[in-house]
Order: C-alpha cells, then structure tokens, then sequence
C-alpha cells in the first residue's frame, strides 16, 4: 500500500517535488506521524502569496482556462 503521508515520502526517496509537497503539508500542520485532516484542500486554498513555494504548491486544478493563461505570456 503506498504512503500518504508527504513528510515521510520524502525521507523513503527525497525529490525537489516530494520536498515541495512536504512543505506545503508541514505548513498545514501535518507532521511525520499525522496527516492534518483534509490538507490537500488547505494547499490547494493556500493565501500565502508569500511564500517563495507559493507557485510550486502542489493539490492545484489547472482547468483549460488556467492552461491557456500559462501559455498567453
């Protein structure tokens, strides 16, 4: 059964994607042995536009809208 956990996925194989997603979970209060309750939705809602991962944060839904935005630069 594979982990769910981002914190201890990025120890079992440490990747730049695992580390973003890690931090994003950490930030939403999830630690190596509890998964905060519905913290993809909290990554997802996230406002802290701030953050330097802010644009790297994982759980995000690119309609076709938002792929056409990327694109039109």
């Amino acid at each position: 059964m594979p982990e769910h956990n981002p914190m201890v996925r990025l120890r079992a194989h440490p990747t730049r994607k695992k580390a973003i997603d890690a931090m994003c979970a950490h930030c939403m209060g999830c630690t190596d042995d509890h998964m905060e309750p519905g913290f993809k939705a909290l990554v997802r809602n996230c406002t802290a536009y701030k953050c330097p991962l802010y644009q790297f944060r994982p759980f995000q839904h690119k309609g076709p809208t938002d792929a056409v935005a990327d694109t039109a630069i």
